[in-house]
């Protein structure tokens, strides 16, 4: 589904008119939102990827996962445990109705994802014990394998309808090269295009005026401890710091918050280390 552009919305318009609201508060409500999207873009394009409820992705036209501007992503649990003793490494997922993304939005698993889109069949995840407890391994690159029930899904390159030889070599052979055709650089170029000269001094302004409050509030709040790796930064409360998971500064409520280490923030935001 997209979304209305409200800047060309007719019944706004008319009541920009009427507040009197000029050209140049119409480029900055602009900006602002080229803003929000290219912070999203830096994150969907990194190794690491966005953290997301896969309710909040859209079905795109040819079945591909959709967020925002972004087509054809690809969805991966980053939280990855042993079962029964085993461990073995979860698939990734392209297509927004396979039956894996349809039972986890069924049973409410659907907030353990993250969406990526970058030409790297490496993705970044963490080993966790059975009971989920446990950081066995922190921000290991992995390489994973497709979801055959997304190949179905998507009858991708016919999958559906040739030997199993051909499926094997299908899955074997995935390459998010081919996958993505053009799709990544037409994002690329489309951040490009909006010429934010300095993105993170803007973003600055997004952020609500008692955004320190918040912060220390919400850090207390989780005992000075790092949500991604477990790491206790009570003893130095400068080390831990807090990352807006739909990216957005201006949205800082509770459940968008996430208090995570330097490094680990880091590892989400590649720009700040």
């Amino acid at each position: 589904m997209k979304l209305i552009n409200f800047l060309e919305f007719e019944p706004l318009k008319e009541i920009m008119e009427k507040m009197k609201i000029d050209k140049d508060e119409k480029i900055e409500i602009e900006r602002i939102e080229k803003i929000k999207i290219a912070g999203i873009w830096k994150e969907l394009s990194s190794l690491s990827g966005l953290d997301i409820d896969i309710n909040e992705t859209d079905f795109s036209e040819k079945g591909y996962i959709k967020y925002k501007e972004f087509d054809k992503l690809v969805a991966y649990i980053r939280d990855q445990k042993y079962f029964k003793g085993e461990f073995s490494l979860k698939k990734f997922h392209i297509a927004y109705n396979c039956k894996t993304l349809r039972d986890s939005r069924n049973l409410k698993h659907a907030s353990k994802y993250k969406i990526v889109q970058n030409k790297s069949p490496e993705f970044l995840i963490n080993i966790l014990s059975e009971d989920g407890k446990t950081v066995i391994e922190s921000n290991v690159i992995r390489k994973l394998d497709v979801c055959i029930n997304c190949l179905e899904t998507l009858n991708y390159k016919n999958y559906l309808n040739v030997s199993n030889f051909e499926r094997n070599r299908i899955r074997n052979n995935f390459s998010f090269e081919e996958f993505l055709g053009t799709e990544f650089d037409k994002n690329e170029e489309l951040i490009k295009s909006y010429n934010l000269d300095d993105i993170e001094n803007d973003k600055v302004r997004l952020y609500p005026e008692n955004w320190d409050e918040i912060s220390s509030n919400y850090r207390k709040s989780k005992k000075w401890v790092c949500e991604e790796c477990g790491k206790d930064c009570s003893k130095n409360k400068s080390e831990l710091e807090v990352h807006h998971i739909d990216h957005d500064p201006s949205n800082s409520k509770f459940y968008n918050l996430k208090a995570l280490c330097r490094t680990c923030h880091s590892k989400i935001h590649p720009h700040m280390k």
